[in-house]
């Protein structure tokens, strides 16, 4: 039989099965929900004595977790034409309150299940929950039908009261409230991609997503302090956004394809992306280059970004513009088309630089310390961000267990850019970014490992470049490119681990490579690393490190 004729019977039956049900409700359920130290507290809304036996019952309410019970959701759906559509497709309304820096969402979720097995609970990966009053769950449903559903810290399960089927597809509709902090010192301000400063409002890794799927599992770390822990899937996002009570001249720094529907309002979409982040101020200036006929890049920085040192004029907004232009084209030559028409680079006010699909931020120190030379970080991390481009938004992995997936790779990227670009800087990038720091450690450690931010970036970061250069000089040039691409090729779109990497090698560079694997990786000679593709290898985590407030 073959697999599109097994699809369609099952969705067949699928749908015949389910017709027989009837679980609508003549008395929809709602819950109230309150933040607070990060997680939620539900109570229940008052019910009138017709709706005991729907009752939405509270089962548990322990340190900030909670349990909720409700009416059965409405039967999943099955629909041949859904294959030809992503597997996850997000819709959201978005109304922001620029004065009081919250927002309400409404939003849909449509998640088409793929597997062989079908689904009896689904789950999404909630960021804005780990921070207190970060988010606010209003109302849940599945099929427009009321549902039951956990949430704690950044793990929203819902309870569907009929499994979803192979080749069926759902849809969840949330209502919330974001409320972000504001950005201040300490290890938090790392997280300013989802607070507000005086001039600058960011959300990012706001909207709720369908968890990642592997090894047949939601994928979801718990959230800590030193690195990330996201693990995305690719999803098509399609935003309205409107803002009231703004300043005058409000901006929107987005990625996608973004229309004006009015005063302070946009409609965003955005296809194939693992996130969606925007930025929002009334000081930013935007400034433009076009790259190609089909490529446009976009800083949109502040007046501080231009700086005037012993009479001379230092732009450095327009410094990133340049070096931007540079690296996507080096980066599509060395690794694969960049498949969008925008480009966009936000200054931050926060610390360093965090990427996003067709967007990233870099932080204001880095544009408001830019000396007028390229020995800085303004044009060190604007690269290494762009780069994520390809290490991360094209190619996936688990940035928790995995994290030198990506972060080694752009952070190799940066050297691969001066060497293209300023070969006379190529030993005084070693020695800035690399030597100085005599890392340490392991590179395919996990992000749960370390103590400290510093520890984790030499491990990952520093020792994986030198773990990349050794291979390339162990294999050459053009097999080392050859790698990158063939395993960008193999993982495009989907979430890679280290076993998809090292297959790529083929068998008679093994050996060649054999010394640099044994010095810098744990599981060196382990018999996965050749085998067949997985999805990471699982690891106990420890119970989580406080953040600074």
């Amino acid at each position: 039989m073959s697999n599109t004729f097994r699809l369609f019977s099952l969705c067949i039956a699928g749908a015949m099965a389910l017709a027989g049900c009837n679980l609508a409700k003549d008395s929809p359920l709602f819950a109230t929900v309150a933040a607070g130290n990060g997680h939620v507290r539900l109570e229940a809304s008052p019910l009138s004595p017709t709706d005991s036996a729907d009752a939405l019952a509270i089962d548990a309410i322990i340190g900030g977790s909670a349990t909720v019970t409700a009416s059965p959701a409405a039967p999943a759906r099955c629909n041949i034409v859904e294959v030809a559509k992503p597997a996850r497709r997000v819709r959201a309304d978005i109304h922001i309150d620029y004065e009081s820096k919250t927002a309400d969402v409404v939003q849909s979720n449509v998640f088409h299940n793929r597997e062989i097995n079908s689904l009896a609970a689904i789950v999404l990966d909630v960021q804005a929950n780990q921070w207190a009053e970060g988010f606010a769950l209003m109302d849940l449903t599945v099929n427009d039908e009321p549902a039951a559903y956990e949430l704690d810290l950044n793990r929203l399960h819902v309870m569907l009261d009929e499994p979803l089927e192979s080749g069926c597809w759902l849809e969840i509709g949330l209502s919330f409230r974001l409320q972000p902090a504001e950005i201040r010192d300490g290890l938090r301000s790392y997280r300013g991609f989802y607070g507000y400063s005086p001039r600058q409002l960011n959300l990012g890794h706001f909207l709720p997503t369908i968890a990642a799927r592997l090894d047949g599992d939601w994928r979801i770390h718990e959230p800590i302090g030193i690195g990330e822990q996201v693990v995305y899937d690719v999803a098509d996002w399609h935003v309205e956004l409107s803002v009231d009570n703004a300043p005058d001249g409000l901006i929107l720094a987005a990625p996608g394809s973004v229309n004006a529907l009015g005063s302070n309002a946009w409609e965003i979409a955005l296809a194939n992306s693992r996130d969606f982040a925007i930025s929002l101020s009334d000081q930013m200036i935007a400034s433009e280059l076009q790259v190609s006929d089909k490529l446009a890049v976009e800083v949109y920085s502040f007046a501080d970004a231009q700086i005037n040192a012993n009479g001379i004029r230092l732009n450095g907004a327009e410094h990133a513009l340049r070096e931007a232009e540079k690296a996507l084209s080096l980066y599509e030559r060395q690794f694969g088309p960049y498949a969008r028409e925008r480009f966009v680079i936000v200054q931050g006010d926060f610390p360093d630089g965090m990427e996003f699909t067709g967007l990233v931020f870099v932080g204001g120190a880095w544009f408001t310390n830019f000396d007028g030379g390229t020995r800085n970080y303004l044009t060190l991390i604007s690269v290494h961000e762009i780069a994520h481009q390809w290490w991360y938004a094209r190619i996936g992995n688990d940035s928790a267990l995995n994290p030198w997936l990506d972060e080694a790779l752009a952070t190799y990227s940066e050297y691969l850019f001066i060497e293209e670009h300023y070969p006379a800087d190529k030993n005084w990038w070693w020695t800035f970014r690399v030597a100085g720091f005599f890392p340490q450690g392991k590179v395919d450690s996990n992000v749960y490992e370390f103590a400290t931010a510093r520890a984790y970036i030499n491990a990952v970061y520093l020792r994986g470049v030198q773990m990349l250069h050794n291979l390339r000089v162990d294999i050459g040039d053009d097999e080392f490119f050859k790698l990158l691409r063939q395993y960008l090729a193999a993982g495009d779109g989907k979430i890679a681990d280290p076993t998809l990497f090292w297959r790529q090698l083929p068998t008679e560079h093994r050996a060649l490579t054999q010394a640099t694997r044994n010095e810098y990786l744990r599981y060196a000679d382990d018999d996965a690393l050749f085998g067949e593709a997985q999805s990471g290898i699982p690891r106990e985590e420890p119970a989580g490190q406080e953040e600074s407030p």
